[in-house]
């Protein structure tokens, strides 16, 4: 009798043994399956919990965050690529949690972090200043908040025969055609070779919010702020001086450009442009490219 129990102890052992080894193989297939149909792709993601306020360089020193490998159709649309480069000067907006995917809106800008709205406009006597851009006037909504733009004044020329809205800022009339008499359409108006007139009103002007989020929530995409929480690309809120805002209101906020700066961007003097030159830059040998005659981005650089 004992020896009936046996076997069929024995045999019950070996039915688990082989179930359990079919299921693990399924579930290898499973995962393979799935990798195949997904290769892998590499992302930053944090290795051990992040308070809000570290910075990224002490993230990337402490070895807080670390290189992984997830199935492409898992990896956000936002991940970091290179957080020494990316992340360059930016905090934590937030405490991130171990084995997240690091996301662009993860690090921000210290004044955006360490202090609120009020208190940071207070302590550099700064205000506010808000307007709606479109995706053309707004650097196709890829500004966000504590970044820096330039900020251009672009306003048709409402009398191209006269450039009287030229001459009423100083600036020189068409140029002559080579018997000194003004170039003329056919039907004996002025020629304009431009069609606006495209001013620097101010330089490296600092984004404080876009919409009423000062950064997207953790994880969250672009796509996804908008949609839960109505996020509008084109409202611009700028920090800025009171008599600066006083200048933006005064020439309108629907003439307004936004040009978005790298953080390397020193400001410099740029005079306006000489709107009786008939001659374009690509048809200019000194010029040629936005770069110079040679068109080295680098060297531009």
């Amino acid at each position: 009798m004992n020896s009936r129990r046996t076997i069929i102890l024995i045999v019950a052992v070996a039915v688990g043994l082989l179930a359990s080894f079919g299921l693990v193989n399924y579930v290898r297939n499973v995962e393979g399956a799935v990798y195949d149909n997904a290769e892998p792709e590499i992302v930053w993601a944090v290795r051990r919990p992040i308070a809000k306020g570290t910075t990224a360089e002490q993230a990337i020193s402490q070895g807080l965050i670390y290189e992984t490998e997830i199935p492409a159709e898992f990896k956000p649309a936002t991940s970091i690529e290179d957080p020494s480069l990316e992340l360059a000067g930016l905090v934590a907006v937030t405490d991130l949690p171990v084995n997240s995917p690091l996301v662009v809106g993860n690090f921000v800008a210290p004044d955006v972090v360490n202090t609120g709205i009020t208190d940071r406009l207070e302590e550099d006597n700064l205000v506010t200043v808000t307007f709606n851009v479109d995706q053309v006037k707004g650097a196709a909504y890829l500004i966000e908040p504590g970044d820096h733009v330039n900020v251009l004044s672009v306003r048709p020329i409402d009398d191209p025969d006269t450039f009287e809205a030229l001459a009423a800022e100083g600036l020189s009339e068409p140029a002559d055609d080579a018997d000194g008499a003004a170039a003329t359409s056919e039907e004996g108006g002025t020629i304009a070779t431009y069609g606006y007139v495209a001013r620097y009103l101010y330089q490296r002007a600092e984004v404080l919010a876009i919409d009423r989020s000062l950064a997207p929530d953790l994880g969250e995409t672009e796509e996804e702020a908008e949609g839960t929480a109505g996020r509008n690309g084109g409202l611009i809120t700028l920090a800025v001086p009171p008599e600066a805002a006083q200048v933006i209101l005064s020439i309108g906020v629907e003439n307004l450009y936004l040009s978005l700066l790298p953080r390397t961007y020193e400001p410099v003097e740029l005079p306006p442009l000489d709107y009786g030159n008939t001659v374009l830059p690509g048809e200019d040998p000194e010029r040629l490219t936005p770069y110079g005659p040679d068109g080295d981005v680098e060297e531009a650089r």
